[in-house]
C-alpha cells in the first residue's frame, strides 16, 4: 500500500511540474531571447515566478540590466523589480544555477557587493537592459535595498533566499527545448 501512496505522490508531483512548465513555456515562447548562456534559461523562469509575485501594472520584472560608466560595463542584474508608483526598483535578484551551489550563492553575494559598492561610490552613470537596450535613469537604483538570491530546486537548503520551480537538470531540459524551438522557427529569436 505504502508503494501506491508513493508512486501516487511521484506522479502528482510530476504532473504539477510538467503543467507548470507548459505554461510558462507559452510564456517564454513569444520573447526573443538566446538560450545559448545556460543561465539564461533560469533567469527568464525566474522572472516568471518573480512577476507572479509583483505583477503588473504596478510592477515590472526586467533581466539583464547591466550598469557601469561611461566608458565600460562594471556588472549586469540578473532580476530588476520597478515599482511603477514610485519609479524606483524596490528588490534586485541574482539568479544562479550552478552544479556547485555554494559556489552560486557566494557569486550572487559578490555581485550584491560590486553593484552596492558602485552605487555608493557613484560610479554608475548608465544602466541599460542588455537585450533591449532601453535606458533606466541611475536614480531609479539609488535607494535599492532588498536583494534576493534564486536558484534551482532544492536551493534554499543551501543559503538561497528563494528557488525555482525545476531541478538544475529539468532547467537544462527546458533551455534545449527553447533552442530546438527557436530552430525549428516556432519561438521568437533575437
Amino acid at each position: 500500500m505504502k508503494f501506491f501512496v508513493l508512486l501516487f505522490a511521484l506522479l502528482a508531483s510530476s504532473t504539477t511540474v510538467f503543467a507548470a512548465w507548459e505554461e510558462d513555456f507559452e510564456l517564454l515562447k513569444n520573447i526573443p531571447r538566446s538560450y545559448e548562456d545556460s543561465g539564461s534559461i533560469c533567469e527568464e523562469v525566474a522572472r516568471l515566478e518573480i512577476q507572479r509575485e509583483y505583477a503588473a501594472p504596478q510592477y515590472d520584472v526586467i533581466v539583464g540590466i547591466a550598469y557601469g560608466d561611461a566608458t565600460h560595463i562594471i556588472g549586469e542584474l540578473d532580476i530588476v523589480i520597478f515599482d511603477n508608483n514610485i519609479q524606483k526598483v524596490v528588490k534586485i535578484g541574482e539568479v544562479k544555477c550552478w552544479k556547485d551551489v555554494p559556489a552560486g550563492l557566494e557569486k550572487a553575494h559578490e555581485q550584491r557587493a560590486r553593484f552596492l559598492k558602485t552605487v555608493r561610490a557613484n560610479k554608475a552613470t548608465r544602466f541599460f537592459n542588455t537585450s533591449t537596450k532601453e535606458i533606466y535613469a541611475p536614480e531609479k537604483f539609488q535607494f535599492a535595498k532588498e536583494f534576493f538570491s534564486m536558484a534551482q530546486k532544492g536551493s534554499v537548503v543551501q543559503g538561497f533566499d528563494k528557488e525555482l520551480e525545476y531541478t538544475l537538470k529539468e532547467m537544462r531540459d527546458r533551455r534545449y527545448e527553447m533552442i530546438r524551438c527557436q530552430n525549428q522557427g516556432k519561438c521568437a529569436r533575437p
